[in-house]
């Protein structure tokens, strides 16, 4: 299911993030355009693999980060032994959005804006293949190539995690007790999670992009964005990401709750 709506938004994710890398002013119309004409459909597809082969694990990271995190602030009775409250899914979610920032998402993200960034090269792209891709960045740069961006991505995903999960778990049980309802109170939690934190979002994608080493720093990327093209710079993007991130935590949401009761008549999953 997460594999069948990475495919179906993925077009989305691509508009998004060229409007990112761009220093100009550039709508989403305009992205539409030059990759239609530059290389058709298939350029809108460009850098998915990295969304594809990553799914499962980031998944997996990403909801048994979670319970874990929540079963550290849970007594064995079930308690709350840090008197959190409703805060216990922002800190769980903060916890676990870390974890995935560190092992999944960096290197995904990393790989999937530089395929993209390569697809406007003036001269033409470089990487021929996703694997090709990889296999250049990791013999020019090392393993380190695929972590740039590393401290922007934790900080983008911890965030965007813990509004998320804290959101989701902060709205009444009865208003999300069938999937319909799960899904739309994950979409809401989704859309929350974007308008706050969309330029920290901007900020990765510039440091992971082609160009990331003019930046000194995550705090001189910021500078520069500013200096050059103003705070709006910092929303670039943001209606096509503001979609997809609706989407995506809307479905994961909905079937993350029926997997459980699926899970919890076998075994407890909830400590």
């Amino acid at each position: 299911a997460g594999i069948c709506e990475i495919c179906c938004t993925y077009p989305i994710e691509y508009t998004k993030t060229a409007m990112q890398l761009s220093t100009k002013t550039v709508s989403a119309g305009d992205v539409l355009r030059s990759t239609y004409q530059t290389s058709g459909l298939p350029g809108f597809y460009r850098g998915l693999p990295s969304m594809v082969y990553f799914a499962a694990p980031k998944a997996a990271i990403r909801f048994s980060g979670f319970e874990a995190c929540s079963g550290l602030l849970t007594g064995p009775d079930g308690s709350d032994i840090y008197k959190l409250g409703k805060m216990k899914g922002f800190i769980a979610g903060l916890g676990a959005g870390t974890l995935e920032a560190i092992f999944v998402t960096t290197p995904q993200e990393t790989i999937k804006v530089r395929l993209i960034d390569d697809a406007f090269r003036p001269e033409g792209p470089r990487y021929n293949s996703f694997f090709h891709g990889v296999k250049s960045i990791v013999a020019e740069q090392g393993i380190s190539g695929v972590y740039k961006g590393l401290f922007p991505t934790i900080v983008k995903v911890s965030t965007a995690q813990a509004t998320r999960f804290g959101v989701f778990n902060f709205i009444s049980p009865e208003m999300r007790d069938t999937p319909l309802k799960a899904a739309a109170s994950g979409a809401f939690a989704g859309g929350v999670s974007v308008l706050l934190f969309q330029g920290i979002d901007v900020v990765k994608s510039r440091m992971q992009g082609l160009e990331a080493s003019k930046y000194r720093s995550t705090m001189h990327c910021v500078q520069e964005i500013i200096k050059n093209e103003g705070p709006m710079a910092f929303y670039k993007g943001v209606g096509p990401r503001l979609t997809r991130v609706c989407c995506e935590v809307g479905i994961t949401m909905s079937l993350y709750g029926e997997i459980v009761k699926v899970l919890d008549s076998f075994w407890k999953t909830d400590p």
